[in-house]
């Protein structure tokens, strides 16, 4: 019988030293914050504050090695708006404060932050509390069928889409996003060497479902899963492979439009030719322009003077959700409230469409697009994502704005709880498989409810086989 390997998280105590300092950078920081908004007024620190909020309770579970969903989500919503937005608007600083605009949805965005973190921990208090031991997480254990069958899914994930319909495609995405975090939270005794290159493997169809279609969803989300996988299993010297896939995303990020029109416009390019299409673009946009920029100092032609640095940051904004700003600035002055119409689909999204082939389709992506002057008004196919704050706020304002915080404090501890439920224990697993329907910023609340139902469904039929994969020891 092979011994498992298995290690309690590191948990200091809160008086340790290094706890202790840093509670108080943190209080230090919010304490010269609230100076500066008192006496100073300028907008910039708002977004600072805002920062705050947002990785707080991710340092302090970072500090205790005891992480939770809203820290991995407040966390997220750092990444995918406050990074991106001091990116956009660091280069007023010098001259002026930020747009007056950016300011309204950053104080709401702190508001919303505070009641959706406030409301989880009442709900995970009061509402899902149980008397279950807090307990060390578990790995699931994979035999060697198993680990090729799980790596071979993801691998040929890039051929596998062609050949399935439409209405399969959210059940085909939800499997390999559970695959790719299955075979980052499971071990296989003695088959250790064939996992490493199954996991090399999944990088490479991560790259090349890239190269396919043009969309870096999975790059992204494996950069995530990474993260998130190495925070809980202390594992932190895998860090720098997130951190490279960013930093590829982002540089990749400046030239991904114009290399979806050139493979659009000729689907039948193949994988090299494709390739050669992408390092021209990249070559024309880092190399080219850079020697035309440095030949020309004047810049008379009104070339724009980008190094690679910035054009790293200006990537990385792009990964960014601006929706919360524009529909706060746009409604109701310029389009009228929705007044709910965009989640009149959602009490409907729990019946599947096998059961009702006519069940209203949920188009909310393209009219927002289009009536927020995102899209052409001829462009009747493109989707553009919304944050849920931003949903609430289109539809009833202010307090729809607060109104889905509650909603989401509810959702994000209900669901952390289910995690727990699904196998009887904490498991890697169902901790980051759950996680990700929640964390999302980019997303509408009937997207966010919609995930987390799917991936109950997927995990779900396969149940029995994830109860057999973990492991019954003293710590089941």
């Amino acid at each position: 019988m092979y011994q498992v390997a298995r290690r309690e998280f590191f948990n200091p105590s809160i008086f340790s030293p290094y706890f202790l300092l840093l509670i108080v950078l943190l209080v230090g920081l919010a304490t010269y914050l609230a100076h500066q908004l008192l006496f100073v007024g300028s907008g910039i620190y708002y977004l600072y504050l805002l920062m705050i909020i947002q990785v707080t309770p991710f340092l302090i579970q970072f500090g205790k090695q005891k992480f939770n969903f809203i820290g991995f989500t407040l966390f997220n919503h750092f990444f995918c708006f406050s990074v991106p937005k001091y990116n956009q608007v660091k280069d007023l600083l010098p001259h002026g404060d930020i747009y007056p605009e950016s300011v309204w949805a950053i104080k709401e965005l702190i508001n919303c932050s505070i009641i959706m973190a406030a409301c989880y921990y009442v709900f995970r208090t009061f509402v899902f509390y149980s008397f279950v031991e807090r307990e060390k997480y578990q790995l699931l254990t994979l035999s060697r069928v198993q680990l090729f069958v799980v790596a071979l899914y993801v691998l040929g994930m890039p051929v596998i889409i062609d050949y399935l319909p439409s209405w399969a495609l959210i059940f085909h995405f939800a499997a390999v996003a559970a695959d790719m975090v299955l075979l980052m939270c499971a071990h296989s005794p003695e088959n250790e060497r064939m996992s490493k290159i199954l996991r090399i493997g999944v990088f490479i169809s991560a790259v090349l479902y890239f190269i396919k279609t043009g969309m870096l969803t999975m790059v992204g989300n494996l950069a995530g899963y990474l993260f998130i996988a190495s925070c809980l299993r202390r594992q932190y010297r895998i860090l720098f492979i997130p951190v490279v896939l960013t930093l590829l995303g982002s540089a990749i990020q400046v030239v991904k439009a114009p290399y979806r029109n050139a493979i659009f416009s000729n689907p039948t390019l193949g994988y090299e030719d494709r390739l050669t299409v992408l390092g021209g673009l990249l070559y024309s946009h880092y190399v080219d322009d850079a020697e035309v920029a440095e030949e020309d100092e004047n810049n008379p032609d009104g070339h724009e003077r980008r190094d690679v640095g910035d054009s790293l940051l200006h990537g990385f904004s792009r990964l960014g959700d601006d929706s919360l700003e524009r529909v706060m600035t746009w409604t109701p002055s310029l389009v009228p409230f929705w007044e709910g119409s965009s989640y009149e689909s959602i009490p409907y999204l729990f019946i599947p469409r096998v059961l009702w082939h006519d069940k209203p389709s949920r188009h909310i992506w393209n009219k927002f697009g289009r009536t927020y002057g995102i899209l052409s008004e001829d462009d009747v196919s493109t989707s553009v994502a919304i944050n849920y704050f931003a949903e609430g706020y289109m539809n009833f304002g202010i307090m729809g704005m607060y109104v889905v915080a509650v909603i989401m404090g509810f959702l994000i501890a209900g669901t952390e709880r289910l995690s727990y439920y699904f196998l009887g224990g904490y498991f890697y697993f169902t901790f980051m498989a759950f996680l990700m329907p929640v964390m999302a910023y980019a997303s509408d609340l009937g997207s966010v409810i919609q995930s987390i139902m799917i991936v109950s469904a997927v995990l779900f039929l396969f149940r029995k086989q994830f109860q057999k994969m973990a492991l019954k020891d003293d710590y089941s």
